[in-house]
């Protein structure tokens, strides 16, 4: 594995934590949401859950974790080219290839979410219920 750097290694960087944990929806694994940590200021850094519902934050190219305090997380089921409304025939007004949102606006748009990120290594799980 390489690691190319611009030079400045850790001069502008903040202090980063390391970020995983697990997102359920209705107690089962959410597999492809977006989740996103956004600091008070600074770069957000952002994640897509596998088919288990988890997540490994990654904060710019290939530096995994999260800018350290407080954080907003924002999660959203939505996905680009995502289409699962379209084959399950669940509404018929859904425009083909376009889904909706099935997350409520609490967890994205109008989050609640947030986090304390620390140094060192986080876990923040998150339990999503309609």
């Amino acid at each position: 594995m390489s690691f190319a750097g611009c030079g400045n290694e850790s001069g502008d960087r903040p202090d980063l934590g390391l970020v995983k944990g697990t997102v359920t929806f209705e107690g089962a694994p959410l597999a492809k949401a977006s989740i996103t940590f956004m600091p008070d200021s600074g770069r957000p850094a952002s994640a897509t859950t596998d088919a288990a519902g988890q997540y490994e934050l990654i904060y710019i190219r290939n530096t995994p974790g999260c800018k350290v305090g407080h954080n907003k997380v924002l999660i959203t089921s939505v996905k680009e080219g995502d289409n699962e409304m379209e084959t399950e025939g669940d509404d018929p007004t859904a425009e083909a290839g376009v889904a909706k949102e099935k997350l409520p606006p609490k967890y994205n748009t109008e989050t609640e979410l947030e986090a304390n990120v620390k140094e060192g290594e986080n876990t923040f799980d998150f339990d999503l219920k309609k």
